[in-house]
């Protein structure tokens, strides 16, 4: 934390004004979080005033929950700093979403407000300076290249959040789609390689499950 002393003869205490309140220092700690990530935005629940935001920060199984009232929206790559990381002088317990203030970016940080890093992928570390924007090319003018699947996953997933804040999503049990002769011996072939590994409760079927297909 930094003070600012107070008027010389006025008998006023120094304001303390932290390391956000003070955009020199910042620049010269080399911003204000250590330890930022990005995020991308898998899901969104509850609402703008009390949101639940689910974040992947690498794989597909690594999730972690935000609870924010920055907009956000299922695609976008955000500036996160998850636990462990660093906020001013405080080790950071709870996951939170950050700002420019928060992240140290100067001149004129925006505050309040989620940054979006769509040039960089789940698990990148966040830039310590605010990335110009130079057309096409910039963090904030390219979007993460998702696959099909991905795409089509995304589009779901904000159907199905839609359905429910209007009260008519009914849940679906999942549906198998029948697999190939092809598929079936290749699963034949991963699942005799899982048991060698020392899965024992592995078979063709669970493996075609766990692939969204069945023999029959």
């Amino acid at each position: 934390m930094t003070s600012l002393p107070g008027k010389a003869g006025s008998g006023m205490p120094g304001l303390n004004t932290g390391v956000s309140g003070n955009p020199t220092l910042q620049k010269e700690l080399g911003g204000f979080c250590e330890g930022a990530m990005v995020g991308m935005v898998e899901r969104v629940d509850g609402t703008a005033k009390n949101q639940k935001v689910i974040l992947r920060m690498g794989a597909p199984d690594d999730l972690l929950v935000v609870n924010s009232t920055f907009s956000v929206a299922v695609g976008d790559c955000v500036a996160v700093a998850p636990p462990g990381s660093v906020v001013g002088d405080s080790v950071v317990e709870q996951p939170r979403l950050l700002d420019e203030v928060l992240l140290g970016w100067t001149p004129n940080p925006v505050a309040n407000c989620a940054v979006k890093l769509n040039n960089l992928v789940p698990g990148d570390s966040v830039p310590s300076e605010r990335p110009e924007k130079e057309g096409v090319d910039s963090l904030y003018a390219t979007k993460v290249k998702l696959t099909k699947e991905e795409k089509s996953a995304i589009k779901a997933e904000k159907a199905k959040q839609k359905a429910i804040q209007a009260g008519t999503w009914v849940e679906k049990e999942t549906e198998l789609t029948t697999a190939s002769k092809k598929d079936i011996k290749a699963a034949r072939g991963r699942a005799k390689k899982r048991r060698e590994e020392g899965e024992d409760d592995i078979d063709t079927d669970r493996e075609l499950e766990e692939a969204g297909t069945s023999q029959y």
